[in-house]
């Protein structure tokens, strides 16, 4: 039995894309293909159809993939219970550019005190705890997160207006992952920010790396520019101020039944203050 093609078709199947398939295994398109292939001429029938530019499972293949959801689902369950939990990595989700920013440069030191690794998947949104693994998620509550989700509050979000000392474009860098932090900040503080023009980033990370260059100013998280404001790179003439939005650290099962996150949740509370 092809086992390493159910894989591949499992992933190619939750996704929806043989390239996402391939960017979460790792592997080139032709890999997963391949494997699809390998799995189709052993069961003799065709498990996908192609649909546009994407693929939509054939009904053998929602059979299929029903059946593989509750394997790997009980693997992966199974292999969580009989690994001892102070020999594991804590697999932790934390937002594409917080954990760039701030988590990343922190964690060697939280690393060397405690004595066990921490595996670092940057993902915002909701989390899929089972199916990744995943210990514990950092997230902002900008989302509805099930009721059933352990969340503990861990700091307040700070934001304020950042340019370099000799700014000289005075436009507003904004993000489209968060496009109302002008309006919120100015509506917070009360300041008017008499701007030049207005330029548009995908991500914030692209609005911070605009900023440096001396495009314009952004509103940004105090915690992704602690570096920056320390080195004389940026500065906050008004300062950062609370917005009303917290960061949360999930987990699907009580961080008191886990020693390793009970210890990181009180890390990231004393690192956020």
């Amino acid at each position: 039995m092809p086992f390493n093609a159910l894989k591949f078709f499992y992933h190619a199947a939750h996704t929806g894309s043989i390239t996402e398939a391939a960017r979460i295994l790792h592997v080139t398109h032709g890999a997963v293909s391949k494997q699809i292939k390998l799995l189709e001429q052993f069961t003799g029938v065709s498990l996908f159809v192609k649909q546009g530019r994407g693929l939509r499972l054939s009904a053998q293949g929602v059979e299929l993939m029903g059946c593989c959801r509750h394997i790997f689902e009980e693997l992966d369950n199974t292999l969580r219970r009989i690994a001892p939990q102070e020999k594991r990595d804590l697999v932790v989700s934390c937002e594409p550019i917080l954990a760039m920013k701030w988590l990343i440069p922190r964690i060697g030191a939280f690393q060397q005190a405690h004595g066990f690794n921490v595996v670092i998947l940057a993902a915002g949104g909701m989390v899929d705890f089972a199916r990744q693994s995943i210990d514990a998620a950092l997230r902002r509550n900008d989302f509805m997160w099930p009721s059933e989700i352990f969340a503990e509050a861990v700091a307040a979000e700070k934001t304020g207006v950042v340019h370099i000392p000799a700014l000289t474009q005075y436009k507003k860098l904004h993000t489209h992952t968060r496009p109302l932090a002008w309006r919120d900040w100015q509506n917070q503080t009360g300041i008017s920010f008499e701007a030049e023009g207005e330029l548009f980033f995908e991500h914030f990370y692209l609005c911070i790396q605009a900023a440096i260059a001396g495009m314009g100013a952004a509103v940004v998280s105090e915690k992704m520019v602690e570096d920056e404001i320390n080195k004389g790179i940026f500065i906050a003439p008004h300062g950062f101020c609370a917005d009303g939005s917290h960061y949360y650290l999930l987990s699907d099962k009580p961080f008191a039944a886990d020693t390793r996150k009970q210890l990181f949740l009180e890390w990231v509370r004393q690192e956020m203050a």
